[in-house]
């Protein structure tokens, strides 16, 4: 059970905090108790998820702890790119790598479309308007835990972790 106050991450929203746990009727359906969640970046939004769906609390996540965020970071350097070729294949498998919030799996993708992208620029080309779309979601995403976790600004976590990396980025 999370508590209030909390901070997790949640599905696509990204970093969030508890900010209630309440009992609620939306609709036709009856009274049921919900986690009320806040993005930590867009305080605007309010989810409530639903605390006896095992769909959405598998999407409830803990945050990496500092020591955990910092291996990641250092494990980049050594993570493959693999590239999917068949571009309907290529966005299925992302967008399931979102889904599964799988920090490995998401800094690997990011990796993948990072490389990609400076290729194709290079060549004088865009990238797929769907691939910077996700590229977009899991940056966002690993930004908001890791500027959480890190105690930085979502904005100096591009920059923290290529320093962090320097020349094996």
């Amino acid at each position: 059970m999370l508590k209030i106050g909390e901070k997790v991450l949640y599905g696509t929203a990204g970093a969030c905090t508890v900010t209630d746990i309440c009992t609620k009727k939306f609709g036709d359906a009856g009274e049921r108790e919900y986690y009320v969640l806040v993005p930590i970046y867009d305080s605007r939004t309010t989810l409530y998820v639903p605390v006896d769906s095992p769909a959405s609390q598998a999407k409830i996540k803990r945050l990496l702890s500092a020591e955990e965020v910092e291996e990641l970071i250092s494990s980049m350097s050594s993570t493959e790119i693999f590239w999917i070729s068949d571009e309907k294949a290529r966005q299925e498998h992302f967008k399931s790598t979102l889904r599964s919030g799988d920090r490995r799996a998401l800094i690997g993708m990011t990796k993948a479309l990072y490389t990609h992208r400076k290729k194709v620029l290079g060549m004088g080309r865009k990238p797929h308007m769907a691939d910077e779309k996700i590229f977009k979601e899991a940056e966002k995403l690993i930004c908001d835990e890791f500027s959480v976790v890190l105690g930085i600004e979502p904005g100096d976590v591009m920059p923290y972790i290529m320093n962090k990396l320097g020349d094996n980025a």
